[in-house]
């Protein structure tokens, strides 16, 4: 293919790699949803995931500095994706939903692990790369999507984010000489890169483990709202979870959120109470609520009010002594 013919392939399906891009992004982030749920997913990607089409211009300065003879399929990157975590542990949480995507093949072109076990002693530029194509031509809004149509998804860290923003176009591909003073310079910034991202791993392991009882009892609440109210009404805030259960984590036990499902159980005007009010109000929207109905039932009222967390919802609070009536002296 030529480089005219190149040309007027792009301008005629531009709109069908802008699709395609689209379908990838929106098919990873449904499969995060669906395994990381509707709460955690979106923490999960630091920066928000926008696929992009290749200039034209771009993509024949290329085919002219590469010498492609069939740019169609040499070159992967005409439409491509990128998502960022955080840590380098989560990044295999993105690689297994694009393996297991069963509407394209993906095929790994750079895998930073593989690079790094070769190469122990060699600190470089760190990402995992999938070649992504469709199993089958079909259309998407009257747009053909094609089996030689490829997009690039780009799965890395913050940090190695940065490093590649700093150095992708002034070392890699530069236009310019490189100093070796500065390829030294960019080998030490990796370097600590890695240490940095080690530390962040194991202070998130540390917390992790010292927070379990209180994540898992979260967690359970989340299954018993949505089982016993719905999960159309819930909109939980994560902050306003943990606030309460930081406060009262002495009544953490063994069995205590089997208690709490018993409790529901028998008090059959909570769901309906809750279903009523979560549409108009915040608090009846999250899981902890099931939590401080039982905890008002069980403790102190005056212990309960005293310590309340929430200054913002102590008129709900006060809402559910009343349902209960379960009355504080002040």
């Amino acid at each position: 293919m030529d480089t005219e013919a190149f040309r007027k392939y792009l301008e005629e399906n531009h709109l069908g790699y802008a699709k395609w891009g689209t379908y990838v992004t929106e098919k990873i982030n449904s499969a995060l949803i669906e395994k990381l749920g509707e709460d955690k997913a979106p923490m999960l990607v630091k920066i928000p995931a926008a696929p992009r089409v290749k200039e034209i211009a771009s993509a024949l300065g290329k085919v002219g500095r590469k010498g492609y003879t069939d740019p169609v399929t040499q070159m992967t990157d005409l439409v491509g994706v990128r998502f960022v975590v955080l840590l380098s542990e989560q990044i295999d949480l993105i690689c297994d939903v694009v393996r297991q995507e069963p509407s394209w093949l993906a095929e790994v072109s750079k895998d930073y692990q593989d690079e790094i076990e070769q190469n122990p002693k060699i600190f470089d530029y760190q990402s995992q790369h999938f070649e992504i194509r469709p199993k089958a031509n079909f259309e998407i809004d009257g747009s053909a999507i094609t089996t030689d149509m490829c997009c690039e998804v780009q799965v890395r860290t913050l940090l190695q984010h940065a490093y590649a923003e700093l150095v992708h176009d002034s070392i890699y591909k530069p236009v310019g000489p490189v100093p070796h003073k500065a390829e030294r310079q960019v080998a030490k910034s990796m370097a600590l890169m890695e240490t940095t991202d080690e530390l962040f791993c194991n202070t998130m392991k540390l917390l992790t483990d010292a927070n379990q009882p209180r994540n898992q009892l979260l967690d359970d609440l989340t299954a018993l709202y949505r089982e016993k109210i719905g999960g159309q009404f819930l909109k939980a805030d994560e902050k306003t979870n943990y606030a309460v259960l930081d406060e009262y984590r002495e009544v953490f036990r063994d069995g205590l959120s089997a208690d709490i499902g018993s409790f529901i159980e028998r008090k059959k005007y909570i769901p309906i109470k809750t279903a009523d009010r979560a549409p108009t109000n915040p608090f009846y929207a999250q899981p902890i609520l099931l939590f401080v109905y039982w905890m008002v039932s069980e403790m102190d009222p005056d212990e309960v009010k005293r310590r309340w967390p929430l200054p913002g919802y102590l008129r709900e609070l006060e809402m559910i002594f009343s349902d209960l009536d379960r009355k504080p002296n002040f």
